[in-house]
């Protein structure tokens, strides 16, 4: 209790669980910095729709975690919930470690518990890494509709590159360039607002928006020519 509180939460005794029920949930807590930024988390799981649930006593081993930690399951109908990995953030890390301020991210995965169920689930890799687009967004609202968008076209088999910490277009236009790729993708506010994405042909420089729920239909189309 005096010494490290936060491991109460974490303890599996018998003797320590009238103490976790009584315990204050974090989520009641935060500063005004860390719920902006959980809220943010959330709406982001939202726009991709990927289930969760808040669990107040949840503790990473280790002390240098900051702002959203986090625990990954795999869940089957019929079969045992199974733990595939953890991680958090830990932006104040590489400072105390006397370098410059860097945010970060970072998680432990299960490997053998990941392989299995990729055989399972009959996950196809790539062999090689050679994407033909890149996701190019602008603004809160471009990154969110971009994810989305991002995993529909990973759905479709189109290879596509991103840069989702950078948010300048000409940064990521940049990257593009390098990349090699056919085709960028611009979604910004105002593309996420109109249901739209912009496609540019990278060796033309030609742009031409088009439905968002069209896109995926339009990149199979021009990449066969």
């Amino acid at each position: 209790m005096k010494e490290n509180p936060l491991r109460l939460l974490d303890c599996k005794e018998e003797k320590c669980q009238p103490i976790k029920t009584q315990a204050p949930a974090m989520i009641d807590h935060l500063c005004e910095e860390c719920n902006a930024h959980f809220k943010e988390v959330l709406e982001f799981l939202d726009e991709l729709e990927v289930p969760y649930f808040l669990n107040n006593n949840m503790v990473r081993g280790l002390d240098y975690y900051t702002k959203t930690v986090f625990e990954i399951f795999w869940e089957e109908e019929g079969a045992q919930t199974m733990a595939l990995g953890g991680g958090g953030r830990y932006d104040n890390l590489i400072k105390e470690l006397g370098g410059k301020p860097t945010p970060a991210v970072g998680a432990a995965l299960g490997m053998d518990r990941i392989i299995n169920l990729m055989k399972k689930e009959e996950i196809k890799v790539a062999n090689s890494y050679s994407p033909k687009v890149f996701l190019v967004q602008l603004g809160i609202m471009g990154k969110k509709k971009s994810l989305k968008l991002f995993e529909k076209l990973h759905q479709a088999g189109i290879l596509t590159a991103e840069s989702l910490s950078r948010d300048s277009i000409k940064a990521q236009l940049k990257i593009a360039d390098r990349l090699a790729v056919k085709f960028s993708l611009i979604l910004g506010q105002q593309e996420a607002l109109d249901k739209t994405v912009i496609i540019r042909d990278m060796e033309s420089g030609v742009q031409e928006t088009v439905p968002q729920d069209k896109v995926v239909d339009e990149l199979k189309k021009r990449l066969k020519k």
